[in-house]
């Protein structure tokens, strides 16, 4: 190997000195065919940005390209020694070195005809007097050609440079340059041994060995045993030459900042045992960049300055073996005796040998590698530690054979702090930072086996707010202030999976390791997992490759107790990969909260409700386990929302007495998103429905439950049953329990159930706004007041006394309770049926019965309504007069305008309960034909049995070809006190008897078979349109007067103009009376399907019955 770069020394004798290559100082002995070989087949330099790259075949001699000076003439013979650029004549005078080893029969060495080498044959010890006196200084190498061609029998070949003749003493040194006897303890021996028939190169760096006068130069081939074996051996020393060199220093980057340590290469101990070839030295490159071990060696060399090694200290090298040894490692330590457990070190290759600290995956034999070793992590150095290193060490241990094997060469080596930054979580809406002080610890059964690949080091985004994982590794971190997990705990993170490992699992710990004695490790991915286990808890869904997932974890339901770390486990054990490098994932936005706490208002104040969900009944009856089936109560505390079959409880800590609670009222907002087959809360003073003392539910136990809705009607006799509103119907319920509860001692539960037996996943429901008031009474009963309002509504009602309430000061401003006060109401609808009442009083002064202006027979009206009469039946093209007939009609026509028409008492108008209305006909028995406006889908004739005469049937039409069918419809709404309300007769008059009959005698008449032909939408045909009619009083007004000395209301109405409008089509208008998201107005969607839905009605009215329309 050449190194390509020259340079002129002045030597020490002052002497001009011949041009030098400069080389790097190790003992290379190569052979010219290893040499040639190893020149064709050198790998191009590593192309990485900002390093050097290094090539090193580091076997090294100058002897390929330089000549030996020419040495002084002389007349005898001689060899040539140039020494420090001085050319010596050493004369053929051998002496013997070291007394009596030279063989009596042999023949001495014999010196070339070119001077440049000396041969010899058998076993001699020769020695040859320098011309003068030589100084050996601690840069001083010797360099020569080396070519074996016989070996001794045991024994070696050796050059010294000696003070005298003796091998003992300090004042010299020889080294071994082949052997057949194994090691020579008494002589350094060279790291490459040369075979026969090879020709070596060396540069020995004698004065690293020693220092010195020097007055001889010594060959010896020493052979030992009889005549014979005396004889052999034959070898040849050629090109001597001394040189003095500076000795290459090693570029190193630490702390940021370049620095070159001389190379001053000390032995490196462990337990104060050698494990160093001190024959040998390592070979720095010449531009010092890199360093190549050749053979057994450990060496050390001393840093400038200490190094504070810390957590974060990072150690990056490139490094390539190009011959495996035992084991290769980089150490940096305090002293030149590891003896800490191998701390110091890291090991990154034992082919054949375990040492410490092992990378998770080994360097590859001929492949170039980067370490970047989280040294501080591996030196198990947490927040607060540190060492001091004064040294790098360099170990390739090589303890078989003559410990020549082994090459390894370390490159642009860097000491390094990382700015590793710190992790952030939400902890109880706190935003807490966790110092990036990553531990190993384990999920084993034993707290002592090591499952982390301590080198696999965490990485954290720049925010803080995600962490990823790479391979193998079981980090945790410690959290600066320990946080406590009580029942309503919860964790909640987000979890991307770009490559699945074993397992992914995160811990909450509370010790060094997972096996704490509680259930805090959670395994969210992972192929091995499949259930639970001593070591994690399964989350489902797992979340598998390439996939995100947002968890939610009610960890409270699993342990409580105090969190001092928080751990971040993932596994590869090389079950399915060759390295334990696969595997990626990342955790972000961990956030520890409580459960929002139910606020329950309390009087004027509120109390909180700790969110511990626990079963109701029994544990059968709920959706177990209850952390995969929460209630949602949100932020604000206000609602409870369950999804699927759930009898959840939450307890009261502590409990409320009867005697606290008094005669109590309680108030809260329902509404029901999807049906299932019942649906309550309860005030309960235990878990067990009805009486606890008797499990089986009877009329007799106490009951604690009130039931919004019932779609299983059974026998369930321990509920408290009212109104029950529609699915997607918000509905406010005030209820006097302490009138409705006996046997009442304690309020100890709040319980919530929606039960579906059949479908576990069926049903929706949520609860807000629960507030108790222990003492109801009423604010204004002795007060007189008086309000207007512009439309008689329940709403506007309750506007008007909460009006008074802040005129006259009351301490509460709900104007509910204080009319359940003031009417000492069990219900809510016990109000609304009393607002109702009084508002329509006040209309009964107004009304006008149109029914008995048609005729003084009661039944006419009735009758024509489904159809009948002789108003339905008779033609006037068959001489019948509908202008006589119908007389009646148009003397009360100019009421219409005036008064209340009276809604008449029928079947098909009784109980209209989502208040609208509808007329079809599909006949006139006028001159003009019928006018088309609607296809009829299908009649139900359960719906209309009194009309149709039959208690069920029904008949299926289509979306066209019945024939002409007119239909036409009104709507006032759902509050029974308004003016529409009040103004509904006149409605059916105008669109039944007036506009579609009498006026010009258009004539519609007779209903749709089977149904009325006027009469409430849900006992009319189902239709695909229906025509509207809108008749309204913009201009009234009603008085309301409270008398406090009778305690109670008057209302006084006062008309205003009625009006007549088309307004479109029915089922539009109606939307915009009770809000196009109601429930009603879904139902009005069923009525009236538009054009195109009758196959999709009449399909889901046959699917009742087991049956479906062909298309």
């Amino acid at each position: 190997h050449v190194i390509n770069s020259q340079t002129t020394n002045t030597n020490r004798t002052g002497r001009l000195p011949l041009p030098l290559r400069k080389e790097s100082q190790i003992e290379g002995s190569q052979s010219e065919q290893d040499r040639r070989h190893q020149t064709s087949t050198q790998s191009q330099p590593l192309e990485k940005g900002g390093q050097h790259s290094i090539m090193m075949n580091l076997r090294l001699s100058l002897f390929s390209t330089l000549a030996l000076s020419t040495p002084i003439s002389s007349a005898g013979q001689y060899l040539a020694f140039d020494a420090y650029g001085t050319p010596l004549e050493i004369g053929d005078n051998e002496e013997a070195y070291d007394q009596n080893q030279n063989h009596a029969g042999g023949v001495s060495p014999t010196i070339s005809a070119d001077h440049v080498s000396l041969r010899s044959v058998g076993n001699r010890w020769s020695a040859y007097a320098l011309p003068s006196t030589q100084e050996i200084y601690p840069d001083s190498v010797l360099q020569f050609t080396f070519t074996l061609d016989e070996d001794t029998v045991s024994g070696f070949q050796s050059i010294c440079l000696d003070a005298d003749k003796e091998l003992t003493g300090p004042n010299g040194q020889c080294f071994a340059l082949t052997t057949t006897q194994g090691w020579i303890d008494n002589m350094i021996n060279v790291a490459k041994r040369t075979d026969v028939g090879q020709t070596t190169h060396h540069s020995i760096p004698i004065g690293h060995f020693f220092t010195g006068p020097v007055n001889y130069l010594a060959f010896l081939q020493d052979s030992d045993g009889d005549l014979t074996a005396k004889g052999k051996g034959n070898s040849t020393i050629s090109n001597l030459r001394l040189v003095q060199m500076d000795r290459n220093k090693l570029n190193v980057e630490i702390g940021g900042q370049a620095q070159q340590l001389e190379n001053h290469q000390l032995s490196y101990t462990y337990k104060g045992g050698k494990q160093d070839t001190s024959d040998w030295l390592m070979a720095i490159s010449e531009d010092g960049y890199g360093v190549q071990i050749n053979g057994n060696q450990w060496k050390a060399l001393p840093l400038n300055s200490p190094y504070n090694v810390t957590h974060y200290t990072i150690l990056q090298l490139d490094v390539v073996v190009t011959e495996p040894g035992d084991f290769h490692a980089i150490c940096l330590d305090s002293n030149l005796d590891l003896e800490d457990g191998g701390k110091p070190c890291v090991s990154f290759m034992t082919p054949r040998d375990n040492f410490f600290n092992m990378l998770t995956t080994e360097v590859v034999a001929n492949q170039h590698k980067t370490l970047v070793v989280p040294y501080g992590v591996m030196m198990g150095l947490l927040e607060g530690d540190s060492k001091m290193a004064n040294y790098i060490a360099f170990v390739q241990d090589n303890d078989v054979g003559d410990k020549r094997g082994g090459r390894t060469t370390f490159s642009n080596i860097r000491i390094y702090e990382e700015n590793r930054m710190d992790v952030k979580i939400k902890v109880f809406e706190v935003n807490v930072t966790i110092p990036n002080y990553q531990e190993s610890f384990t999920m084993a059964s034993s707290s002592t086996y090591v499952q982390d690949s301590i080198d696999h080091v965490m990485s954290v985004s720049a925010g803080g707010e995600s962490i990823a994982m790479y391979g193998n590794s079981f980090k945790r971190l410690k959290l600066n202030e320990p946080f406590e997990v009580t029942k309503d705990t919860m964790l909640k993170f987000k979890l991307d999976i770009p490559q699945e490992a074993e397992l992914h699992v995160i811990c909450l710990l509370k010790s060094n390791n997972a096996r704490d004695g509680r259930d805090d490790c959670f395994a969210a991915s992972g192929i091995d997992v499949t259930s639970s286990s001593d070591s994690y808890q399964k989350i489902d869904p797992l979340t598998r490759t390439g996939g995100s997932r947002e968890y939610t974890i009610w960890i409270g339901s699993y342990f409580t107790g105090p969190v001092t770390h928080i751990g971040f486990a993932q596994d590869n054990d090389k079950a399915y990969t060759s390295t334990r490098t696969e595997g990626e994932s990342s955790y972000s936005n961990i956030e520890i909260y409580n459960l929002p706490r139910l606020n329950i208002g309390l009087d004027d104040s509120s109390f909180d409700i700790v969110n511990n969900q626990i079963w109701y009944e029994s544990t059968s009856q709920d959706n177990t386990p209850i952390r995969d089936h929460l209630a949602i109560v949100p932020d604000d505390g206000s609602s409870i929302t369950v999804h699927g079959n759930i009898w959840r409880a939450w307890q009261l800590i502590p409990a409320m007495t009867a005697q606290e609670l008094g005669d109590f009222v309680v108030s809260f907002d329902y509404v029901l998103q999807e049906a299932g087959e019942f649906h309550a809360i309860c005030f309960e003073d235990n878990r067990e429905l009805g009486d606890f003392d008797d499990p089986t539910d009877n009329e007799y136990d106490p009951k604690r439950c009130v039931m919004p809705n019932e779609f299983d009607k059974g026998s369930n006799k321990v509920f408290f049953y009212n109104y029950e509103p529609e699915v997607g119907e918000t509905h406010r319920y005030v209820v006097n329990l302490g009138k409705l509860f006996d046997r009442f001692y304690e309020w100890k539960y709040l319980a919530i159930v929606s039960d579906n037996d059949v479908d576990k996943s069926v049903g929706d429901m949520t609860v807000s706004n629960i507030h108790i008031t222990t003492s109801l009474t009423s604010c204004l009963k002795d007060t007189s007041y008086l309000f207007q309002v512009e439309d008689c509504t329940i709403d506007n009602f309750l506007a008007g006394v909460k009006t008074k309430m802040a005129h006259y000061s009351c301490p509460g401003d709900d104007p509910l309770l204080e009319l359940m006060a003031l009417f000492d109401a069990t219900w809510e609808t016990d109000v609304y049926r009393e607002i109702e009442h009084i508002c329509r009083a006040s209309y009964e002064a107004h009304e006008y019965d149109f029914a008995k202006m048609i005729s003084s027979e009661t039944q006419v009206v009735k009758e024509f309504i489904d159809g009948g009469t002789v108003l339905n039946y008779e033609r006037d093209s068959e001489g019948s007069s509908l202008a006589k007939d119908g007389a009646g009609i148009a003397m009360s026509e100019q009421f219409a305008e005036s008064h209340l028409l009276k809604w008449p008492k029928h079947h098909a108008l009784d109980h209209c309960d989502i208040g609208a209305a509808m007329c079809c006909w599909i006949d006139s028995r006028g001159d003009a034909e019928l006018a088309d406006n609607t296809d009829i889908c299908y009649v139900n004739m359960k719906a209309s049995k009194r009309t149709a005469h039959v208690a069920d049937g029904y008949s299926i039409y289509g979306d066209s070809g019945e024939g002409a069918v007119n239909c036409h419809g009104f709507a006032w709404g759902t509050d029974g006190g308004s003016v529409a309300e009040a103004l509904k007769g006149n409605a059916l008059f105008k669109v039944g008897f007036v506009d579609n009959f009498y006026r010009g005698l258009k004539g519609n008449v007779e209903q749709v078979p089977g149904a009325p032909m006027c009469g409430c939408v849900d006992r009319m045909p189902v239709v695909t349109n229906a025509g509207c009619t809108k008749v309204a009083d913009d201009t009234s007004v009603v008085d309301i007067t409270y008398y406090p000395n009778v305690g109670a209301f008057n209302a006084k109405f006062t008309m205003g103009s009625i009006t007549y409008d088309d307004c479109g089509d029915l089922n539009s208008y109606y939307k915009t009376l009770v809000g196009a998201e109601s429930a009603d107005s879904d139902y009005m969607d069923t009525r009236i399907v538009g054009d195109g839905g009758c196959h999709g009605a009449i399909n889901s009215f046959l699917a009742g019955k087991g049956l479906v329309k062909s298309d």
